[in-house]
């Protein structure tokens, strides 16, 4: 009875342990709105609570709950999340000024950490502003060029010897003889034309023509930037393009419409239906250089973890979000089940980039993508970079509508983004 009762009271004690351990765990919020993500997140939730001793609980919102959420927590001051995700191309809540901003710089955490020196530097600088680095990209993204080999080659064109853009864009004149009743039926490039977005976007970032000075100030005038747009508009008149239609892209692919396109890593299963009906044969390269000799990446898209002021124990959050986001042991799965190739550089040498991909002949678009990731320029940003985009954007659009000259629509484009400039930091000092 004696034994019994001894018994009895030890699994007590290490029930009650083991209780007050669990009440001991702190809960650690995160906010996303990425929902492919917080599903990976939560898969490993077990293993995220064990390292940290924490309960990790993840909210989904959409991306204007999100904002408006955050917003009400920030300036209540309280009800803050512990971590955030949030978009790298649409920034509402980052500033140079960290006590504008929603988020703490990353600068002495990333410093004494183990990824110091091994995140793509041209992904972080999308959200570096005034030198402050405001949180952990999630993906590299790096954008490559998928082509229809077939369609080319009937055309006389091998698009693997290509160097140059010049170079594409004068071979793409050749697509003309595949005509059909007078009409153009292949096109080398999709664009939507409306300025700064997709194809221009991924193509502007090879130029280093910087749109944002290091002081934060517009630049849109600037001999690089305005050389690079002239360029631009003499490729789209040359008729060598056409619509970028997100609705239909895999159908335009499909029919030959589209006869190339550049495709960050998200982008590029659009071939997948076209490629497994067999009727053409699909290559992949880098994309052909802006200056000769001189090779440069682009990227598109993608999220940042962050986190937001007053939380409590910053030195320990990082930890935890730098686990989330690059933890070795998660890579590699993630990178399989998304093809979304991770900005951790010491990552870009791991065999499961060797893989080789039938939609493309066995070539290794795995690695051409790490490749490509290797050289991204960085890009200044800053307070009003997002809001440069459109302003240009907006100002293009009149310059394809023939409401503009050429040299009114960068005037203005200059004019408006110096506008938005002062009214910004005079609503903000």
């Amino acid at each position: 009875m004696k034994k019994t009762t001894l018994a009895l009271c030890a699994l007590c004690a290490i029930l009650f342990s083991f209780a007050q351990a669990n009440h001991q765990k702190r809960k650690i919020i995160l906010w996303s709105f990425a929902e492919n993500n917080c599903e990976e997140w939560k898969r490993r939730k077990a293993d995220i609570d064990k390292k940290f001793n924490i309960d990790l609980q993840i909210e989904l919102f959409g991306q204007n709950a999100f904002i408006q959420r955050l917003q009400a927590v920030m300036t209540d001051g309280e009800g803050a999340p512990d971590i955030i995700e949030w978009l790298i191309e649409n920034n509402r809540i980052l500033s140079k000024d960290p006590e504008k901003s929603f988020v703490i710089p990353l600068n002495k955490f990333i410093a004494k950490s183990t990824i110091n020196n091994n995140i793509s530097a041209g992904r972080l600088s999308l959200i570096t502003y005034g030198g402050n680095i405001y949180g952990l990209p999630h993906d590299a993204h790096p954008v490559i060029m998928v082509y229809n080999d077939t369609i080319w080659k009937n055309a006389g064109v091998d698009v693997a010897k290509i160097e140059t853009w010049d170079e594409f864009f004068e071979k793409a004149k050749l697509l003309r003889k595949l005509d059909e009743n007078g009409k153009p039926k292949h096109f080398a490039l999709p664009s939507s034309e409306m300025g700064l977005g997709d194809s221009m976007y991924m193509m502007w970032q090879q130029t280093g023509a910087q749109i944002l000075t290091k002081d934060g100030r517009p630049n849109l005038n600037s001999y690089e930037f305005k050389n690079f747009v002239k360029k631009w508009s003499n490729w789209e008149k040359s008729g060598a393009m056409t619509t970028w239609d997100w609705g239909n892209f895999q159908q335009l692919i499909k029919d030959g419409t589209y006869a190339s396109y550049i495709s960050p890593d998200w982008w590029v299963s659009q071939t997948d239906a076209a490629a497994n009906e067999g009727k053409y044969q699909f290559n992949v390269r880098s994309l052909p250089l802006y200056k000769r000799g001189i090779k440069t990446g682009s990227s598109w898209g993608g999220s940042f973890l962050a986190i937001p002021k007053g939380t409590k124990d910053a030195d320990f959050i990082f930890n935890i979000m730098q686990y989330i986001q690059y933890d070795n042991s998660a890579l590699e799965a993630r990178y399989t089940e998304t093809e979304m190739l991770p900005p951790v550089k010491s990552f870009w040498n791991n065999s499961v980039l060797d893989f080789e991909d039938q939609r493309f002949g066995g070539q290794k678009i795995r690695r051409l993508q790490a490749d490509s990731a290797k050289i991204l320029m960085p890009i200044t940003t800053g307070d009003i970079f997002w809001e440069l985009i459109s302003i240009f954007s907006d100002n293009y659009r009149s310059y394809t509508s023939g409401k503009l000259s050429f040299d009114e629509m960068i005037n203005n484009s200059q004019q408006d983004g110096m506008e938005t400039y002062k009214s910004f930091f005079e609503n903000n000092n």
